[in-house]
């Protein structure tokens, strides 16, 4: 065989890997923009048309759609920003006590479904039956209900309830491993703690801060679940709420899928724009390494009489993010009727509503469903994420340019939400008929597959830079094939970063409901969906006690994520 034969040969992998992303990835959002200039909305039915864009842009709802999305997106940011920032510091740089309980407090709501959290404080504040507003009224004497949480001020509220877990672990490793030499030579020249935060602390802190903020930024405008739960029964809409609410039968179904298209396009600009300082600000954080070889402990700030004050921070953001919410589902499950928390209540409290769900063939149905789809798009995706990162980092199959468009292609997803994703799918599946895959549980592997690629290709990624090639090497000169010191040396090193990342996306596409929601149909309904099924439908009480079993699952599956981190943070570096 010949130089070029064999060349060619090393480079069909990595060629079949990039057509794979550009099916993926850039086929549906080819779909998503064709749709968008089509009058039927559909991408191969004949003729061109800017109607659709013409008649968003008209719209002034449209503007306020917009306003809404960035009143939604900055306000959860920059309350989780804070809130979770707080919370890191206080947990990684203080002397704060019970530091081991406060990190699983902290951490313990990545558990609950954002949108069950969010049924959580429905429940909890709803203007007309919510049993805080219920109790304030009360103990108060007050007319009127003081929480309205179907507003933009509790759909923030609620969102960065969930967000804080992100931004604790985003932030708690800058925190942990700043060099506390830079603080003693400051205190040494007479600086103060407001002088250090802002001299010292923010400097290093500023990639990890814009980082975790493009990234909020991000999440604020592509999530659903708060949005949907909370904005749409009251008219109040974000772009991801307003595309599921176009295309679904509340609205007229297909005859809005041009509309939807426009809308999509317009938006994708802004967060592909997002996605990129985010990838931009992640990429230059070595400029401001602190890490180094030398041992160090970080200095601990004593907090002295606001130790109390510390504490009771983290207590009420744990009541806040779990006790409440949850509590007020497992009640909810268990009475009849809805009805406030009450000691009349407890005489009827019951498992009827349990008893009801798991008897019905429909949730079990459902849960089967979730279970299979989330297993095989975990495997998919993580297998896909490593090939990915293996042809950036270590292939020359191909050269530099077409691994960065391998690279850009899997990072593209973080900026494409799941109703943007579950929308382009709609217009391929059903132009492309031959690939009889829409309505079945398939369609939504395909969808799950790209969504979470960004999240396992960097994670898988980032865990391959810290191997040196140098160990592939050394295998290789003991007489090791090449396949051999991936599979000896290698892959042993990557199993629990990507371990980790299998689990991580098991857990999210068990309770992903958006995508979910858009491509349902009688043989593909997950979890999720039935869930949003009976709360949409009247049935809280149902919708409450399949919410505590897929919280119960989703407890053990968050346990058996954070203890595949902690081991991967005990590998090897270099």
């Amino acid at each position: 065989m010949t130089r070029s034969a064999r060349g060619r040969g090393r480079r069909w992998p990595a060629l079949i890997l990039l057509a794979l992303l550009l099916y993926l990835v850039a086929v549906p959002l080819a779909f998503l923009l064709v749709a968008s200039l089509k009058p039927t909305g559909l991408p191969f039915d004949p003729g061109w048309a800017t109607e659709h864009f013409v008649a968003v842009y008209a719209d002034s709802a449209f503007y306020a759609l917009v306003a809404n999305t960035v009143k939604f997106a900055l306000g959860c940011t920059v309350l989780a920003l804070a809130t979770g920032g707080a919370l890191a510091w206080l947990v990684e740089r203080t002397d704060l006590p019970f530091k081991a309980a406060a990190r699983v407090m902290i951490v313990l709501p990545m558990a609950l479904p954002p949108f069950l959290l969010a049924m959580g404080w429905a429940l909890l504040a709803s203007p007309r039956t919510g049993w805080l507003n219920e109790l304030v009224k009360d103990g108060l004497g007050l007319a009127q209900a003081p929480f309205n949480i179907y507003s933009m001020g509790g759909m923030v509220f609620v969102e960065a309830l969930a967000l804080v877990p992100s931004v604790y672990l985003i932030l708690s490793n800058a925190f942990r491993n700043m060099d506390p030499a830079l603080e003693e030579a400051a205190m040494t020249c007479g600086a103060r703690w407001p002088q250090l935060i802002r001299r010292i602390f923010v400097p290093l802190l500023t990639p990890a801060l814009l980082a975790a903020a493009a990234y909020l930024l991000i999440v604020g405008f592509l999530v659903f679940d708060v949005p949907g739960t909370l904005g749409m029964p009251v008219g109040l809409f974000v772009v991801s709420s307003r595309i599921v609410y176009l295309a679904t039968d509340q609205s007229g179904g297909t005859s809005a899928y041009g509309q939807i298209a426009a809308i999509a396009v317009t938006f994708l600009v802004l967060l592909l724009a997002l996605a990129w300082s985010y990838r931009r600000l992640t990429r230059q954080a070595s400029r401001f390494v602190t890490v180094t070889g030398r041992g160090y402990r970080p200095r601990q700030l004593k907090l002295g009489v606001l130790k109390p004050l510390a504490v009771a921070l983290v207590l009420v953001y744990f009541v806040l993010a779990v006790l409440a919410p949850l509590g007020m589902l497992v009640w909810t499950s268990l009475t009849p009727y809805l009805a406030p928390v009450s000691r009349d209540m407890l005489d009827k409290l019951s498992l009827a509503q349990h008893a009801a769900v798991l008897s019905n063939p429909r949730v079990g149905a459902a849960a089967w469903t979730s279970a299979w789809v989330s297993l095989l798009s975990a495997t998919l995706v993580t297998v896909l994420a490593l090939l990915v990162a293996w042809t950036v980092l270590r292939s020359r199959a191909i050269g530099q340019r077409m691994r960065n468009v391998v690279d850009t292609l899997a990072f593209m997803p973080l900026a494409i939400p799941g109703t943007m994703i579950g929308m382009a799918l709609i217009y391929v599946y059903l132009t492309l008929s031959f690939l009889a895959i829409y309505g079945t549980a398939w369609i939504l592997v395909v969808a799950y597959v790209t969504v979470y690629l960004s999240f396992t290709s960097r994670t898988a990624a980032a865990s391959l830079i810290q191997l040196h090639p140098e160990l592939e090497e050394a295998a290789r000169t003991c007489g090791a094939t090449p396949a051999a010191a991936v599979r000896r040396v290698v892959l042993p090193l990557l199993l629990p970063a990507l371990a980790g990342a299998w689990v991580w996306v098991m857990a999210h596409v068990m309770r992903e409901l958006s995508t979910a929601l858009l491509l349902q149909g009688e043989a593909n309904v997950t979890v999720a969906v039935q869930l949003w099924s009976y709360w949409a439908g009247g049935e809280p009480g149902k919708a409450a006690a399949v919410g505590v079993w897929l919280v119960v699952v989703m407890a053990v599956i968050t346990v058996v994520w954070q203890r595949l981190s902690n081991r991967n943070e005990l590998l090897p570096r270099g």
